[in-house]
């Protein structure tokens, strides 16, 4: 299996539009890797293939700092009695194009970043940032907030975690702490039908200990829903993208000027997403597995334990092989034919005798003959073996630069 491998085609930096909140003071491109404090970058080392999709993280800047005031209201919440106990900033939503946002908030010293900034502005993120550049994206995005930029910072003292005497010892550091971060790659399976199937095949194997589930039309496959931990899911992107711009059948029939008009790229980047067979993995590693990995502060963060985890996870891709009934390819009246025959029913007494030899000509080249029934002899099944392949960007990908958000008014 051959796929289309390409390097990013260079393109001239864009605006993303975002609400009227704010307004652009120029542009702000913050490379945070030339400003990081640690001496060791290896905290920040990314394997090829995978992508950081969604970010969690804060950082306290000191009191007195006078940041800006960044929010959208507060909870605040009065005793019986009437006394002032406690207010909660509300998270400010800063939407971006293509129905993309960002969550944050600032006090006057603490700023508080969520988001999946590597989709934030763009029309897709089929492939996205390391690590490293999300970081990037992140303090761009806060400077033009006028807020601090999130730092490793220095090695402070080391911390017990767990029982007070017999408890690890961690490092702690001065700078950012990560509260969720979501891993993702993307693997091809060769087409539209053998993703089908091997999501078919995903949902009858277990994952360690973490629940299974099945989502829409079987395009989803999870791992642990509700969990505190570890969350993971396999999903096919090519009906991801064709149901966040409608159905494809109408994309060639004439618009109004009240219709929202198709994006192209979109349509062809979908198209491609399903001819190939694009199945992606994603794993949400939560605050709970952060802490107790030793993993919850940027600074000492080791994205090679996060790999290492990572990959032991898709592990459930690849313990059996998929073997694939070929027949479940076939359309719904041949298919059904196939099952009834299969479950040891006379066929010929439920189809007419066109129907029946229609039927039976459509199954022969699959090794089922119709005609002789499955309880008499028994016919091998026949099967196809599915294996899932790296995929590169095709030719027509559009890659912005990691550093550039801009925002307009």
């Amino acid at each position: 299996m051959s796929l289309v491998s390409a390097t990013f085609p260079r393109l001239p930096e864009s605006d993303v539009y975002v609400t009227r909140h704010f307004s652009l003071t120029g542009e702000t491109n913050h490379h945070f890797l030339s400003h990081c404090e640690n001496d060791a970058l290896s905290f920040l080392q990314q394997e090829q293939g995978t992508f950081c999709d969604w970010l969690s993280l804060y950082q306290h800047h000191g009191h007195g700092q006078g940041l800006p005031l960044v929010n959208d209201g507060a909870f605040v919440r009065y005793d019986a009695h009437g006394v002032h106990e406690s207010t909660t900033l509300k998270k400010l939503r800063v939407e971006g194009s293509h129905e993309t946002a960002l969550f944050v908030r600032c006090d006057g010293e603490t700023v508080w970043f969520e988001g999946n900034v590597s989709k934030f502005g763009r029309p897709d993120n089929v492939f996205g940032f390391t690590l490293a550049q999300c970081i990037d994206r992140i303090n761009a995005f806060l400077h033009t907030l006028g807020l601090p930029s999130f730092t490793p910072g220095v090695r402070s003292v080391d911390q017990r975690v767990g029982d007070s005497k017999t408890g690890d010892w961690r490092p702690t550091w001065t700078g950012a702490r990560i509260t969720r971060i979501d891993i993702t790659q993307n693997f091809a399976a060769g087409s539209r039908d053998n993703a089908y199937a091997f999501m078919r095949h995903l949902a009858s194997q277990q994952a360690s200990r973490l629940k299974t589930g099945t989502h829409g039309e079987g395009e989803t496959v999870d791992f642990g829903r509700g969990s505190r931990r570890v969350y993971s899911k396999a999903y096919l992107k090519g009906p991801e993208l064709f149901k966040h711009i409608g159905n494809p059948n109408k994309f060639k029939k004439q618009t109004t000027q009240f219709s929202k008009p198709h994006d192209p790229y979109i349509i062809e980047l979908a198209q491609w997403c399903s001819d190939i067979g694009l199945v992606r993995f994603e794993t949400t590693y939560k605050s709970t597995y952060l802490i107790d990995a030793g993993l919850n502060y940027l600074g000492g963060f080791n994205m090679n334990v996060i790999h290492a985890d990572f990959q032991k996870r898709q592990e459930v891709f690849t313990r059996a092989t998929c073997e694939a009934d070929q027949l479940s390819e076939l359309p719904k009246q041949f298919l059904a034919t196939y099952r009834m025959w299969q479950a040891g029913d006379d066929v010929a007494k439920h189809l007419s005798r066109p129907t029946f030899y229609r039927h039976r000509v459509a199954l022969l080249p699959y090794g089922v003959d119709i005609a002789i029934k499955s309880n008499v002899v028994r016919l091998a099944q026949p099967t196809k073996i599915i294996t899932l392949g790296p995929v590169a960007p095709p030719d027509f990908y559009r890659m912005p630069s990691p550093s550039f958000i801009s925002l307009a008014a």
